[in-house]
């Protein structure tokens, strides 16, 4: 069983003490498709949706394996059911040749069972920028300039719990651009991160000469 584990906040640079954020698998950077079965499912769900079918094929089956994930270990009974669930919008606006929902479908598929979950695209993407992971990291204030809050998706109010769910957490920036957002759209409730990974780094060998002083 992958129970969601809290992130010590101590290790994310734009992480504070009341942030609650959770994580399921590690993605060892530059680690490859092989070095572990979160690598494996996060590079397969990346995949361009303008990828070839046979790339998309196992894109498909990293949406289904993530959302089974999910429905699996959140136990998605009461405390769920007074949740909202918000999937982080990808780096492209809807329109664009590589905008990409995989955080909707993955959250869609984990609801398949439970139809009465709340899922919402609170936030959207109203403009082109680089991924956080293939260019220069932006800050939250520049990551939430790209986006806006979802009026429509306000109509009903939003429940005891706003999940903001994520692929991978680095430093923390995508989910604190997602809060600012939301604290100055005047949504209260109470914000949680919750990540498909976390980032981990692979040992180097100065972290073993280091080891040996």
């Amino acid at each position: 069983m992958t129970r969601p584990i809290q992130l010590d906040n101590d290790n994310y640079r734009y992480l504070e003490d009341g942030d609650y954020c959770y994580h399921f698998l590690e993605y060892t950077a530059g680690g490859g498709f092989k070095i572990s079965q979160g690598n494996q499912q996060i590079l397969n769900l990346k995949k361009r949706p303008s990828s070839s079918e046979n790339e998309l094929y196992y894109k498909r089956k990293a949406i289904e394996f993530w959302g089974d994930l999910l429905s699996a270990e959140l136990n998605l009974t009461a405390s769920a059911l007074n949740s909202t669930f918000m999937p982080m919008p990808c780096s492209k606006p809807i329109g664009h040749q590589d905008y990409d929902d995989r955080m909707l479908k993955v959250l869609r598929r984990m609801a398949r069972n439970t139809p009465q979950l709340d899922i919402r695209e609170l936030l959207l993407q109203d403009r082109a920028r680089t991924s956080q992971h293939e260019g220069e990291r932006l800050s939250p204030e520049q990551i939430a300039s790209y986006m806006s809050v979802n009026q429509a998706a306000l109509v009903l109010p939003i429940k005891e719990n706003l999940v903001v769910v994520d692929d991978v957490i680095t430093m923390g920036a995508s989910f604190k651009a997602a809060k600012i957002l939301i604290e100055r759209a005047g949504i209260r409730t109470q914000v949680v991160g919750l990540f498909l990974t976390k980032t981990i780094w692979p040992p180097s060998e100065l972290d073993d000469w280091l080891a040996a002083l």
